[in-house]
Protein backbone atom coordinates (compact mmCIF):
# COMPACT_ATOMS: atom_id res chain seq x y z
CA UNK A 1 0.00 0.00 0.00
CA UNK A 2 1.39 3.29 -1.10
CA UNK A 3 2.07 6.01 1.74
CA UNK A 4 -0.02 9.24 1.03
CA UNK A 5 2.41 12.00 0.84
CA UNK A 6 2.08 15.80 1.18
CA UNK A 7 4.74 18.10 0.30
CA UNK A 8 5.37 21.75 2.01
CA UNK A 9 7.59 23.97 0.21
CA UNK A 10 7.28 27.61 -1.11
CA UNK A 11 10.60 26.51 -3.79
CA UNK A 12 8.51 24.77 -6.80
CA UNK A 13 12.25 23.66 -7.92
CA UNK A 14 12.88 21.60 -4.33
CA UNK A 15 9.09 20.23 -4.75
CA UNK A 16 9.76 19.13 -8.21
CA UNK A 17 13.28 17.21 -7.25
CA UNK A 18 11.23 15.79 -4.14
CA UNK A 19 8.32 14.65 -6.10
CA UNK A 20 10.62 13.25 -8.58
CA UNK A 21 12.50 11.14 -6.07
CA UNK A 22 9.80 9.94 -3.93
CA UNK A 23 8.13 8.67 -7.17
CA UNK A 24 11.05 6.36 -7.71
CA UNK A 25 10.78 4.36 -4.65
CA UNK A 26 6.76 3.33 -6.05
CA UNK A 27 5.57 3.08 -2.27
CA UNK A 28 4.60 6.84 -2.21
CA UNK A 29 1.34 8.58 -3.80
CA UNK A 30 1.86 12.72 -3.74
CA UNK A 31 -1.62 13.84 -2.72
CA UNK A 32 -1.20 17.60 -2.58
CA UNK A 33 1.20 20.72 -1.96
CA UNK A 34 1.60 23.55 0.10
CA UNK A 35 3.52 26.75 0.56
CA UNK A 36 3.11 27.65 4.12
CA UNK A 37 2.03 25.35 7.76
CA UNK A 38 -1.42 26.92 7.46
CA UNK A 39 -2.41 25.52 3.89
CA UNK A 40 -0.48 22.46 4.99
CA UNK A 41 -2.80 22.16 7.94
CA UNK A 42 -5.94 22.84 5.79
CA UNK A 43 -5.21 20.49 3.25
CA UNK A 44 -5.27 17.49 6.33
CA UNK A 45 -8.06 18.45 7.53
CA UNK A 46 -9.92 16.80 4.56
CA UNK A 47 -7.74 14.89 2.71
CA UNK A 48 -6.08 11.97 4.64
CA UNK A 49 -2.03 11.75 4.71
CA UNK A 50 0.27 9.64 5.43
CA UNK A 51 3.82 12.20 5.58
CA UNK A 52 4.48 15.55 5.65
CA UNK A 53 7.89 16.31 3.89
CA UNK A 54 8.17 19.94 4.88
CA UNK A 55 11.05 22.51 4.20
CA UNK A 56 12.69 24.07 7.40
CA UNK A 57 11.68 27.51 6.55
CA UNK A 58 11.85 29.75 9.42
CA UNK A 59 9.93 32.40 8.79
CA UNK A 60 10.25 34.53 11.67
CA UNK A 61 13.05 33.83 14.67
CA UNK A 62 10.21 33.99 17.35
CA UNK A 63 8.25 30.81 15.85
CA UNK A 64 9.16 27.64 14.96
CA UNK A 65 9.49 26.31 11.55
CA UNK A 66 7.38 24.85 9.44
CA UNK A 67 8.12 21.42 9.75
CA UNK A 68 8.61 22.08 13.66
CA UNK A 69 5.13 23.52 13.89
CA UNK A 70 3.08 20.58 11.93
CA UNK A 71 4.94 17.95 13.76
CA UNK A 72 3.51 19.47 16.78
CA UNK A 73 0.70 20.13 15.31
CA UNK A 74 -0.42 16.66 14.04
CA UNK A 75 1.15 14.82 17.06
CA UNK A 76 -1.97 16.66 18.37
CA UNK A 77 -4.56 15.96 15.53
CA UNK A 78 -3.28 13.67 13.48
CA UNK A 79 -0.60 11.49 15.62
CA UNK A 80 0.02 8.97 12.96
CA UNK A 81 1.01 11.33 10.34
CA UNK A 82 5.01 11.18 10.20
CA UNK A 83 6.94 14.90 9.07
CA UNK A 84 10.04 14.56 7.82
CA UNK A 85 11.80 18.06 8.17
CA UNK A 86 14.68 18.58 4.94
CA UNK A 87 17.23 22.11 5.21
CA UNK A 88 20.30 22.69 3.74
CA UNK A 89 21.93 23.43 6.71
CA UNK A 90 22.41 20.76 9.60
CA UNK A 91 21.91 23.37 12.89
CA UNK A 92 18.19 22.37 12.20
CA UNK A 93 18.23 19.33 12.97
CA UNK A 94 18.47 18.96 16.61
CA UNK A 95 15.22 20.97 17.05
CA UNK A 96 13.68 18.61 14.22
CA UNK A 97 13.87 15.71 16.12
CA UNK A 98 13.38 17.48 19.66
CA UNK A 99 10.04 18.06 18.26
CA UNK A 100 9.26 14.42 17.04
CA UNK A 101 9.92 14.71 13.63
CA UNK A 102 10.19 11.32 12.05
CA UNK A 103 13.47 12.68 10.30
CA UNK A 104 16.02 15.12 8.68
CA UNK A 105 17.14 15.42 5.55
CA UNK A 106 19.48 17.76 4.14
CA UNK A 107 19.60 19.13 0.74
CA UNK A 108 20.46 18.54 -2.12
CA UNK A 109 19.07 15.23 -1.53
CA UNK A 110 21.15 12.11 -0.68
CA UNK A 111 19.38 9.35 -2.50
CA UNK A 112 21.51 6.71 -0.01
CA UNK A 113 20.18 9.20 2.91
CA UNK A 114 16.52 9.15 1.50
CA UNK A 115 16.42 5.68 0.99
CA UNK A 116 17.18 5.06 4.43
CA UNK A 117 14.42 7.15 5.77
CA UNK A 118 11.81 5.70 3.71
CA UNK A 119 12.77 1.97 5.02
CA UNK A 120 12.07 3.68 8.37
CA UNK A 121 9.10 5.64 7.05
CA UNK A 122 7.99 2.18 5.35
CA UNK A 123 7.99 0.43 8.40
CA UNK A 124 6.10 2.47 10.92
CA UNK A 125 3.25 2.94 8.55
CA UNK A 126 3.29 -0.97 7.94
CA UNK A 127 3.08 -1.23 11.77
CA UNK A 128 -0.13 1.48 11.81
CA UNK A 129 -1.57 -0.60 9.03
CA UNK A 130 -1.30 -3.59 11.14
CA UNK A 131 -2.23 -2.32 14.17
CA UNK A 132 -5.89 -1.01 12.28
CA UNK A 133 -6.36 -4.20 10.46
CA UNK A 134 -6.31 -5.79 14.22
CA UNK A 135 -8.52 -2.77 15.35
CA UNK A 136 -11.01 -3.60 12.85
CA UNK A 137 -10.53 -7.20 12.97
CA UNK A 138 -14.39 -9.36 13.52
CA UNK A 139 -15.03 -12.80 14.04
CA UNK A 140 -17.99 -14.74 12.67
CA UNK A 141 -19.42 -17.20 15.89
CA UNK A 142 -22.59 -19.37 15.89
CA UNK A 143 -25.48 -18.64 18.38
CA UNK A 144 -28.62 -19.83 19.31
CA UNK A 145 -29.74 -17.04 16.65
CA UNK A 146 -27.70 -18.24 13.65
CA UNK A 147 -24.50 -16.45 13.02
CA UNK A 148 -22.66 -13.09 13.99
CA UNK A 149 -20.15 -10.60 13.53
CA UNK A 150 -18.38 -9.47 16.07
CA UNK A 151 -15.24 -6.99 16.45
CA UNK A 152 -12.64 -7.91 18.19
CA UNK A 153 -11.94 -5.15 19.53
CA UNK A 154 -15.93 -4.88 21.43
CA UNK A 155 -14.90 -7.92 23.14
CA UNK A 156 -14.54 -7.65 27.11
CA UNK A 157 -14.30 -11.34 27.90
CA UNK A 158 -15.40 -14.43 27.21
CA UNK A 159 -16.81 -16.54 30.06
CA UNK A 160 -18.04 -19.98 30.34
CA UNK A 161 -20.63 -20.51 33.45
CA UNK A 162 -22.83 -23.32 33.66
CA UNK A 163 -21.35 -25.22 30.97
CA UNK A 164 -22.06 -22.48 28.79
CA UNK A 165 -19.95 -19.67 27.21
CA UNK A 166 -21.10 -15.85 26.70
CA UNK A 167 -19.32 -13.31 25.16
CA UNK A 168 -19.26 -9.98 27.18
CA UNK A 169 -18.67 -6.65 25.26
CA UNK A 170 -17.90 -3.16 25.53
CA UNK A 171 -21.56 -1.81 25.70
CA UNK A 172 -22.39 -4.30 27.93
CA UNK A 173 -24.01 -7.18 25.69
CA UNK A 174 -23.60 -10.94 26.75
CA UNK A 175 -23.97 -12.93 23.65
CA UNK A 176 -24.49 -16.94 23.80
CA UNK A 177 -22.76 -18.73 22.38
CA UNK A 178 -23.74 -22.07 20.51
CA UNK A 179 -20.96 -25.34 19.77
CA UNK A 180 -17.99 -24.29 21.21
CA UNK A 181 -15.65 -24.81 23.98
CA UNK A 182 -13.55 -22.84 25.64
CA UNK A 183 -10.29 -24.91 24.08
CA UNK A 184 -11.52 -24.06 20.95
CA UNK A 185 -12.55 -20.27 21.45
CA UNK A 186 -8.68 -19.81 22.59
CA UNK A 187 -7.50 -21.60 19.62
CA UNK A 188 -9.74 -19.06 17.24
CA UNK A 189 -8.23 -15.62 19.34
CA UNK A 190 -4.54 -16.91 18.99
CA UNK A 191 -2.30 -14.46 17.71
CA UNK A 192 -5.37 -11.35 18.45
CA UNK A 193 -4.25 -10.39 21.48
CA UNK A 194 -6.13 -12.31 23.81
CA UNK A 195 -5.89 -14.72 27.08
CA UNK A 196 -6.40 -17.41 29.21
CA UNK A 197 -6.60 -16.24 32.62
CA UNK A 198 -8.56 -18.82 34.07
CA UNK A 199 -9.93 -21.98 33.36
CA UNK A 200 -13.61 -19.99 32.56
CA UNK A 201 -12.46 -16.73 31.65
CA UNK A 202 -10.82 -15.22 28.30
CA UNK A 203 -9.90 -11.86 28.24
CA UNK A 204 -9.22 -8.98 25.47
CA UNK A 205 -5.96 -7.79 26.76
CA UNK A 206 -6.26 -3.97 25.24
CA UNK A 207 -9.56 -4.25 27.36
CA UNK A 208 -7.52 -4.53 30.73
CA UNK A 209 -8.26 -1.53 33.33
CA UNK A 210 -6.37 -3.16 36.07
CA UNK A 211 -5.25 -6.84 37.72
CA UNK A 212 -5.99 -6.61 41.48
CA UNK A 213 -3.61 -9.57 43.95
CA UNK A 214 -5.08 -9.94 47.15
CA UNK A 215 -1.78 -11.91 48.70
CA UNK A 216 -3.31 -12.56 51.84
CA UNK A 217 -6.68 -13.86 50.30
CA UNK A 218 -4.45 -15.54 47.73
CA UNK A 219 -7.05 -13.77 45.06
CA UNK A 220 -6.68 -12.11 41.91
CA UNK A 221 -8.89 -10.03 39.61
CA UNK A 222 -8.92 -8.07 36.34
CA UNK A 223 -11.03 -5.58 36.00
CA UNK A 224 -12.04 -3.72 32.54
CA UNK A 225 -12.31 -0.19 31.53
CA UNK A 226 -16.30 1.01 31.47
CA UNK A 227 -17.02 -1.93 33.13
CA UNK A 228 -18.25 -2.16 37.05
CA UNK A 229 -17.72 -6.20 37.80
CA UNK A 230 -14.27 -7.87 37.73
CA UNK A 231 -13.02 -11.70 36.78
CA UNK A 232 -10.94 -14.01 38.52
CA UNK A 233 -7.29 -14.27 37.10
CA UNK A 234 -5.71 -17.32 38.38
CA UNK A 235 -2.93 -17.36 40.68
CA UNK A 236 -0.65 -19.60 38.74
CA UNK A 237 -1.16 -16.99 35.79
CA UNK A 238 -0.80 -13.72 37.74
CA UNK A 239 2.86 -13.59 36.93
CA UNK A 240 2.28 -14.07 33.16
CA UNK A 241 -0.16 -11.74 32.22
CA UNK A 242 1.74 -8.61 34.35
CA UNK A 243 4.67 -9.71 32.19
CA UNK A 244 2.35 -9.61 28.63
CA UNK A 245 0.70 -6.40 30.08
CA UNK A 246 3.92 -4.45 30.92
CA UNK A 247 5.41 -2.34 28.65
CA UNK A 248 2.34 -3.07 26.15
CA UNK A 249 -0.27 -0.76 27.64
CA UNK A 250 0.50 2.41 30.17
CA UNK A 251 -2.33 2.75 31.38
CA UNK A 252 -2.51 -0.11 32.86
CA UNK A 253 -2.52 -0.30 37.04
CA UNK A 254 -1.01 -3.19 38.37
Amino acid sequence: MEMKALLVDSNQRLLGELTVMLHAFQCFRVVGTARTSTEAVEYVQFNDVDVVFASHQPADPRTTSVGEHLSAVFGQSHPHIQVVVYSDSEEWAFNAFRCQCAGYLLTPFDPLALQSLVNRLSYVFDLQQAKREVANRSIMIKTRNGYQLTRLSDILFIERNNRKNSIVTTDGQEIALLGYTMNQLEEMLEGCGFYRCYQSFIVNLSQVAAVRADNEAKNYTIRFKGYEGEILLSREKYAELVTLLKGRYAKINI
